[in-house]
């Protein structure tokens, strides 16, 4: 294969990544329309347990590069539907516009930049959505974003009490993204994804806990890698 044949071959996979992310497009607005009506209506509480789940999609599936577009979409369609309900939980300025926008994209950058080197994890992907509920309380949201879907959650609110919105606001996330998880090895096999264990119970297969495998594998590449043996001659001749 020549270099104009792996040209075209990248530009190919590359014009095929942007379809994609437009064919998303449509789900990404929608569930940022489910995530502004959960913060509006607080009877609304369990749509902030599923309404992320195009976003942990792109991030999963595309570059950082499409994964941040997305983002940055999700974002703005999120600030559109919450001023054309006239939410008060987000301030209908240019500042949160901005806001909404690029702290998502930002979010989703890293996310699926993460997501290359280490693989999809929920619970690190969790962990770095606190990062945008700290970004976004400038905004007017004062409980963060999924904590104030949560209103009318009464376990979820027994929780944020003793741990703070960024307890709830994890807990959420990881859930999305498990749930994602376990939809993707569902429906899409793929033999680089990791099976679930044997003997577990399907409690423990439906949540996928790879805190302790994630731990592992960054400590493992972090461990120092001396340089090859140098095996003298006289003992290759004897083998």
């Amino acid at each position: 294969m020549n270099v104009s044949t792996v040209k075209q071959t990248q530009a190919g996979a590359a014009l095929g990544e942007r379809i994609k992310s437009f064919a998303v497009a449509p789900a990404l607005f929608v569930s940022a329309y489910l995530m502004a009506i959960a913060i509006a209506s607080p009877s609304y509480w369990w749509l902030g347990w599923i309404t992320l789940l195009p976003l942990f999609h792109a991030i999963r599936v595309f570059r950082p590069s499409i994964a941040g577009l997305c983002g940055g979409f999700w974002g703005a369609s999120l600030y559109v539907c919450s001023a054309l309900m006239g939410n008060p939980s987000i301030d209908t300025s240019a500042l949160s516009l901005i806001g909404l926008s690029l702290v998502p994209a930002l979010y989703a950058t890293l996310g699926a930049s993460l997501t290359r080197h280490v693989g999809f994890s929920p619970y690190l992907l969790a962990l770095g959505w606190i990062g945008v509920e700290f970004a976004l309380q400038p905004l007017g949201l004062s409980t963060g974003l999924l904590a104030a879907t949560q209103g009318d959650g009464f376990a979820i609110r027994i929780v944020g009490s003793f741990a703070g919105y960024v307890l709830v606001a994890f807990l959420v996330a990881y859930f999305n993204a498990a749930l994602l998880s376990a939809l993707a090895e569902a429906c899409v096999p793929s033999p680089a994804r990791r099976s679930p264990l044997r003997g577990a119970s399907p409690l423990r297969r439906f949540y996928t806990l790879d805190v302790v495998l994630e731990l592992r594998d960054l400590l493992r590449q972090a461990q120092p890698r001396g340089p090859p043996l140098l095996v003298p001659a006289t003992l290759r001749r004897g083998w």
